[in-house]
């Protein structure tokens, strides 16, 4: 098995409209974090993901976060298949991680997200 997507990060004109729209079609929980960002859980196991507040939405703009050891080492093997490094790694806050970017050869944006 490959490694697995963790977080699915899309963006929000309102954040409070998003969280009700989603809570009652879907019945997501929301936490918000700070006054910019909602995250969400579809299920004690299932994907999770957040919401960025942003002033307008580009479609196409939804980012997935993929699981790896080693943020650095996943860009720089994405560099050599053909890809390019997006956003280096960055500490998340309160615990949860870090997080960077990256590129495939199509110019598709991908998140990466490691523990360390």
């Amino acid at each position: 098995m490959g490694k697995e997507i963790n977080h699915i990060e899309l963006n929000s004109k309102d954040l409070m409209a998003t969280k009700k729209f989603y809570s009652r079609l879907f019945g997501w929980q929301f936490q918000m974090f700070g006054d910019n960002y909602a995250m969400f859980k579809t299920s004690k196991k299932g994907v999770g993901g957040g919401f960025n507040l942003a002033k307008k939405i580009t479609p196409g703009t939804t980012t997935f976060y993929v699981t790896v050891q080693n943020i650095p080492d996943a860009q720089k093997k994405a560099v050599q298949l053909g890809g390019k490094i997006g956003q280096r790694k960055k500490a998340i806050g309160g615990g949860m991680g870090y997080w960077g970017t990256l590129k495939d050869p199509h110019g598709n944006l991908i998140g990466i997200w490691s523990q360390k």
